[in-house]
């Protein structure tokens, strides 16, 4: 598995903070995380990319699943710090349509 992973919970809801890399090879453990994270039956999820140097298509995919999970768990996903490599890749898929980037 090339992702690190770490979650971490607070008053608003689930953190999953992903390091490295998200790609292809990750998604079995993605999909497990994605379990994780909406079984804590908080009305937010927030992924945390300010360690994520690299994701692709993949990936994309990936948070593509998580929130079309959360949306039928009646929970809202956001997108918190990616890096400047990340977040063009975010921008392009006209990802900041579907989720809110928050920046810190």
């Amino acid at each position: 598995m090339s992702v690190k992973y770490e979650i971490t919970d607070d008053e608003a809801g689930p953190t999953l903070l992903l390091k490295d890399q998200l790609t292809f090879a990750d998604r079995d453990v993605f999909d497990s995380l994605i379990d994780k994270l909406l079984a804590r039956n908080k009305r937010k999820v927030t992924v945390d990319l300010s360690l994520l140097d690299y994701m692709d298509s993949a990936g994309l995919g990936m948070l593509l699943t998580l929130r079309d999970r959360a949306e039928r768990a009646r929970a809202e996903v956001s997108i918190r710090n990616p890096r400047s490599e990340v977040r063009e890749l975010l921008v392009l898929a006209c990802f900041d349509s579907l989720f809110t980037i928050e920046q810190a």
